[in-house]
């Protein structure tokens, strides 16, 4: 009977290790969210690719820092955009703004846009907005 004991012990402490070893190397929400913010767009590698990642110039901040950037909007995804070479994700409490993103253009105040909104824009192409990121999530979407 010691003998069946001694290998249900050993058996789940291995099992445990094992457990372990995996949880221990699993990706965390950080490195999740940050590999596809920090990714820059190559032309020989697809966007968010580890490739797509390779600093240009050490001056330079990585893609995707935190920061208020401006430029061309482009779409990638469905809430992944890019402006300039920052890519950013949106998410459900950005603010939006902008007559060209929704709305008339000819009008003089800033209309509140959503999501959506701001995607068919950037599918539309040659919109220029000012957006501030923190995490590489956007907080601020401004049209230009």
């Amino acid at each position: 009977m010691s003998l069946s004991r001694t290998r249900s012990r050993t058996l789940a402490a291995i099992g445990f290790l094992a457990a372990t070893g995996l949880f221990l190397t699993a990706c965390g929400p950080e490195d999740s969210a940050g590999a596809d913010a920090s990714s820059s767009p190559s032309a020989s590698a697809p966007a968010g690719s580890p490739a797509a990642s390779g600093g240009a110039d050490a001056t330079e901040a990585p893609a995707g820092s935190d920061g208020t950037f401006s430029g061309t909007l482009t779409f990638l995804a469905p809430g992944k955009l890019l402006v300039g070479e920052r890519v950013f994700w949106v998410a459900e409490d950005t603010e939006i703004t902008g007559g060209d993103i929704c709305g008339d253009p000819e009008t003089a105040e800033a209309e509140k846009c959503t999501a959506d909104d701001l995607d068919a824009a950037a599918e539309a192409g040659n919109l220029t907005v000012e957006v501030t990121i923190k995490k590489g999530i956007a907080g601020r979407v401004t049209q230009k």
